[in-house]
Formats: structure tokens, C-alpha cells, sequence
């Protein structure tokens, strides 16, 4: 009788063992380069734009065998580049509505989503050499910026002749929608490595300082792709 039941908790044990060895929660930290879609921030259809870096770190939580849930906290530098000069005439209608024509600094974010594993691993069979995942939440993100404004420019046969620049340091706070894309190694060890694009769609097109639609969409948008280096923590 005592053997059996010491066999029953044994058993007990080792299954639950098993069962963390199978877990998917873990942290993950990442680095990339990234870029943003907003009306002063480059010709888009000639594809100038700056690419900069960007970063995050995230806890993920199972919660069944397809899902998880993903919290995340980041920063991504921004600068909208010089693509347009001051003798450029949407320069200085920008300037005429007190919009801003170039912009740099820093925007920092934090979401919450449910990841959708497209491909699990199973119980008791060999997992997937690589496991494909998409995510969608929300999340809020907070600006700053140093941005520079055209006033009272003109411009003569396509020669700058007149007008100033103001210069002034902003802020923005706005929440987003962020969705994400990604393909994680399955080595079945403590360590895997993840490559992620994620997509962070503002509510409105303040963060750039400049709030004239000049682009096909009106929010602003953040786009970076990320190396995400995971550490499980039952495994």
C-alpha cells in the first residue's frame, strides 16, 4: 500500500515536472532597427525614410496551447530626416498652418496583447523546428521631440528668400494599436531566438509634430523589426 502510494506521488511529481518543461512563459529582450510613417517623416514612394534603432523587453504568459498573453515596454529613436528644404513649397504652407517640417527624438511604449501560436507544439510529439505567431492589443506611447517650424517663409523662382525658423522641444502622448509578426526557433532548451515585426498604429498624427495629412493614411505609424533573445522560465 505504501509503495503504491509513494509510486502515485512520484508520478504526481513528475508529470507536473513535464508539464513546466513544456511551458511557454518567458522574458524576452530585443533590439532592431526601425522607422516611422508620418506626414514630414520622408517621400515614401521613392522609399526615403530614416531607419533607427529600436528596443523592447517582454514577459509572455501561456494561458492555453495556442495562446498567450504578451506584455511589452520599449523605445524607438525617431527623426523625420531632411527630405524636404526650406525653398520646398509644402515647407512653407506646413510653416503658414504652424506645422512642423522636421522632428527628432525619442518615443517610449508599453501594450498588452494575446499572441496566437499558428503552429503549437504538441503533447507528446516533436515540436516544430520553428513556430510562427501573431499578435493584436493595445497600448499607450509618450513622445519627445525637437522639432523646427517654418514661419513666414517665402520663396521666389523656387529660391528660398525669406522667413525663420522656430525651434521648440514637445511632447505627445497618444494611445496605439499594436500588431505583431513573428517566427521563434524551438531549440526545446532554456534559450530561443525570435524575429519579430511589429506595427504600432497611432490614434491620431500628433507625434511628429505636423498634423497636415501628406500621406496615404492619416494616423502615424511605427514600424520596427526586432532580434528577440527568450529565456523560459520553467523549463
Amino acid at each position: 500500500m505504501y509503495r503504491f502510494l509513494l509510486s502515485c506521488l512520484f508520478s504526481i511529481l513528475f508529470i507536473g515536472n513535464i508539464n513546466a518543461q513544456k511551458s511557454r512563459d518567458h522574458l524576452s529582450a530585443g533590439f532592431g532597427l526601425g522607422m516611422i510613417y508620418a506626414d514630414n517623416a520622408g517621400i515614401y514612394k521613392y522609399m526615403q525614410f530614416k531607419t533607427l534603432p529600436a528596443f523592447s523587453v517582454a514577459y509572455s504568459k501561456e494561458l492555453s496551447n495556442k495562446i498567450d498573453l504578451r506584455t511589452s515596454i520599449g523605445g524607438q529613436i525617431l527623426n523625420s530626416g531632411e527630405f524636404r528644404p526650406l525653398n520646398t513649397p509644402i515647407v512653407v504652407e506646413w510653416g503658414n498652418n504652424g506645422q512642423a517640417y522636421y522632428f527628432k527624438g525619442n518615443a517610449f511604449f508599453l501594450d498588452v496583447m494575446p499572441i496566437i501560436h499558428l503552429n503549437p507544439n504538441k503533447a507528446g510529439q516533436a515540436g516544430e523546428p520553428v513556430n510562427y505567431y501573431i499578435g493584436l492589443g493595445v497600448g499607450g506611447l509618450y513622445s519627445q521631440r525637437a522639432q523646427r517650424v517654418l514661419r513666414d517663409g517665402v520663396i521666389e523662382n523656387g529660391i528660398f528668400v525669406q522667413g525663420f525658423v522656430e525651434r521648440s522641444n514637445q511632447t505627445t502622448a497618444t494611445a496605439y494599436f499594436p500588431f505583431k509578426m513573428g517566427i521563434s526557433t524551438n531549440l526545446e532548451y532554456e534559450w530561443d531566438l525570435a524575429f519579430e515585426i511589429n506595427v504600432m498604429t497611432m490614434m491620431g498624427s500628433e507625434i511628429d509634430g505636423n498634423t497636415m495629412t501628406n500621406k496615404l493614411l492619416n494616423p502615424d505609424v511605427l514600424v520596427n523589426f526586432q532580434v528577440m533573445l527568450r529565456r523560459y522560465l520553467r523549463r
